[in-house]
Parts: C-alpha cells; structure tokens; sequence
C-alpha cells in the first residue's frame, strides 16, 4: 500500500488539484462526518420506525428540490468558469440572477403541490399515512435546499471549492447535528421541522455570502447566452433526473412496498456506504471547472491530466475506506442502534457500489464539462432502466437485499459506461492510473 500511495504522489502532476482537494477534503470530511451523526441522532433518538418516516419525507423533498434546480448545477459550473476565464465577470452576476429566480419560482410552485398532495401521497402510494404531517412540513425544505445547493455550484464555478462544499453539504449537516442534539427531538414531525429552520438558515448565509464576494452589479444575460444556457441544461437536467432515481430509488421502492423499519435500516446503510465517496465530490469541486476552462482552451492533453491526477488521489483515498467499511460493517451499523446491525450486508454491498463510483473518477463531470453531457444522457439511462426494472422485479422478493444489489449494479454500470465513453471520445482510460 506504501508504494502505491508513493507512486500516486509521483504521478499527481496537477500540484493545484491535490492542494485544491485538500482543502476541500477537510471540508468535505467535516460534511461527510456531520451527515453521519446526523444520521446516528435521528436514528438513536426517534427510533426506527419513525426515522423511516423521516427519512422517507427527507427522500422525497431532497429528490425534488434536485430536480427544482432544473439541471442548471453543473451548467453554472460551465459558464461560470468560463466566464472567469474570458473576465466576464458582469455576466456572473447575471447568470446567478436568471438561474435562482428561475430555481425559486419553480421551487414555490413545487413546494405548494407537495404540501397538498401530501395526504395521497402518503395513503395511496406509500400507504402510510402517519407520513402525512411528515411531508406537508418536508415541504417546505425545497426551496431552501434548491437555492443553497445553487449557490453552492456557483462558488464552484468560480473555483472556490471550500464555500462551494460548505453551503451544498457542510454547513446544513453541521448546524442540523448541533440542533438535533441539543433539541432531541422524539418523534420524526419535531425533527422535521428543525431540519426545516437549519435549512433556512444556510439558504440566507450562502445567498450573503454570494453578494459578498460578487457584488450586486450585473450585466442582464443577453438574448444568445440564455439560449446556451437553456440549451446546455436540456440534457443536463435528463441527467440529473437520472442520478437522483438512480440516488434515492431504493429508499422510495421501500417506502412503498416494506415498512418504515427498513426504510430505516437501508437508508443508514445507504448513506454511511455514500462516505466512501466523499473524497469524490471533494476532488469533483476541483476538477470540474478545470475540465471547463481546459476544454474552453481547447487543451485536451490537459483534460487527460486532470482527469489522470483525480483518478490516482481518489483511488488512493478509496481503498481503505472500503476496507474499514467491509471489516467493521456491523459495528458501524450499531451505532445507530442495536436493531440497525442487521443492515450490514447492505451497508457492505452498498459500499462497492461506491468504490466503484469513485476508482473510475470524475468520469461524469469531464463528460458534462466539455459539451459531452447528451453521452453521459445516454449512459445514465441505461444504468436508470436497470435499477427501476431490478428494483420493481426484486423488491417484493427481496426487501432491502434486493434494491442494494440492483443500485450497485446500475452504479457500477453507469460508471463502466463512462469509462468506455471517456476512451472513445478523448483517448485515454481513467482507470489507468500508472500512465505517465
């Protein structure tokens, strides 16, 4: 392992992406850390049942709110970065402007069609209709997540990886744990409602942040960007409705037909295995707006650099996270209760899924990032129709079990895919690791 590790130092010839990624890991690890004990409270203090019902409503919204932002995430990575690079900075602005006005009315009228439907959705689709209250108050959580999480990739676009990381994913778990715990609410509507107001608050933060650093000056988008920009995010938002099935399907496959007992259970499992791919979305915030301001140079052994250097870090920080998560599965399971420790098998599958996810590299984001996004369309919906047909096959044959294996499967696919795509189109291999 020492020499492994020894060759990746060798070969990282990107000094600004592994000094980038460091300051990003330390903050995506006070995320990834936040959102464990985040999960640890809820779990410990409701109880599985209604941590089911909490993580089922928080499922939902989170899904929705993603969709909310309408693919315009990593089309504001794009334009933002090159607009950097060509010094238009007035049409930042302008840009930030258009995407979050568009990002809140949508969000607003969402919001409102959740909170009345919430009655059937929790009769008739879920059948469960103590998550009624539950998800009219998770409502209101969509547009405050969708435009925090839109800033979040703003920042991103400008290459400040740290406040890009701390308002999409560091903050909000932080500032949740802290109130959950000092708060200990008992039943999954108390700590909804929390979970409501800390989003909020980090909503408003990241927003005067924003202004701080931009300014409020602008330059109004013309006629010809916005079409680009509606242009680029058509399959950018294909897209995004794929990973986000592809992301929460398994919990929402169980909320219909199992109980909100393994509701819980998967739903721990699933998001301790998605630690595994912390050190992706750190190396991530780096790497995509670099693939953006290489592909707008039209620098495509740069590209290939880039891609090379996040590959080998993420690797090399992958493994043993994976080995951990193998090893001690069914003692990280049971800090979350002692009926939690039989999701541990789930937690191990779940885990490769994400292994696999991250030694295949920032595969997606290069594909986004230089114009390519329609392939990684088409990968995506191969890798969504094999999770939606395996999860509506194995579900009700399997529970849990089930959905883990067929979510890994569609994970390692869609990465696969990527890979082979990536080769075709620029020449090179991310998993190759060791080329010079």
């Amino acid at each position: 392992m020492a020499s492994f590790i020894s060759r990746m130092g060798k070969r990282l010839k990107d000094p600004s992406l592994i000094i980038g990624a460091l300051s990003a890991f330390g903050v995506k690890l006070l995320a990834a850390g936040g959102a464990f004990l985040l999960n640890v409270i809820v779990a410990r203090n409701l109880g599985a049942e209604q941590a089911g019902y909490f993580f089922l409503a928080l499922a939902v919204c989170i899904m929705i709110a993603n969709l909310t932002r309408q693919g315009l995430n990593n089309a504001l990575v794009r334009f933002i970065a090159g607009y950097r690079v060509s010094g238009d900075i007035e049409k930042v602005g302008g840009l930030f402007k258009y995407a979050s006005l568009r990002v809140f009315f949508v969000g607003c009228l969402v919001s409102l069609i959740l909170y009345f439907l919430s009655p059937w959705l929790s009769n008739t689709v879920f059948n469960k209709p103590l998550l009624t209250p539950i998800l009219e108050a998770a409502s209101f959580l969509i547009v405050p997540l969708a435009l925090s999480q839109l800033i979040g990739f703003c920042f991103q676009g400008m290459k400040k990886v740290v406040p890009a990381i701390f308002y999409q994913s560091a903050l909000l778990a932080t500032l949740a744990v802290v109130v959950l715990w000092l708060l200990s609410p008992d039943d999954s509507l108390s700590a909804i409602w929390i979970y409501v107001i800390c989003t909020f608050t980090v909503a408003t933060l990241a927003f005067l942040h924003w202004l701080k650093v931009v300014g409020r000056t602008y330059e109004v988008l013309g006629a010809r960007d916005k079409y680009e920009v509606n242009q680029a995010i058509k399959p950018l938002f294909l897209i995004l409705l794929m990973s986000q099935v592809t992301q929460w399907a398994g919990q929402l496959v169980l909320g219909i037909w199992s109980t909100p007992h393994e509701v819980a259970l998967f739903a721990t499992a699933q998001r301790t295995a998605m630690l595994t791919s912390f050190i992706l979305v750190a190396v991530n915030a780096i790497a995509a707006p670099k693939f953006a301001e290489a592909f707008k140079k039209n620098r495509h052994d740069e590209i290939e650099q880039i891609a090379l250097s996040s590959s080998r870090l993420m690797t090399a920080a992958a493994i043993p996270v994976l080995i951990f998560m193998v090893i001690f599965a069914p003692w990280l399971m049971s800090l979350f209760g002692p009926s939690f420790a039989e999701s541990a098998i789930i937690l191990r599958i779940l885990a490769v899924g994400q292994f696999i996810n991250v030694i295949t590299g920032s595969v997606g984001y290069l594909l986004q990032m230089t114009a390519n996004e329609r392939v990684l369309r088409n990968n995506m919906a191969i890798s969504t129709l094999i999770l939606v047909v395996g999860s509506v096959i194995f579900t009700p044959i399997l529970g849990m079990l089930g959905v883990a294996v067929i979510t890994a499967l569609a994970i390692a696919t869609q990465n696969i895919l990527c890979i082979y795509q990536v080769k075709r189109i620029f020449g090179f291999n991310t998993l190759n690791i060791f080329a010079r």
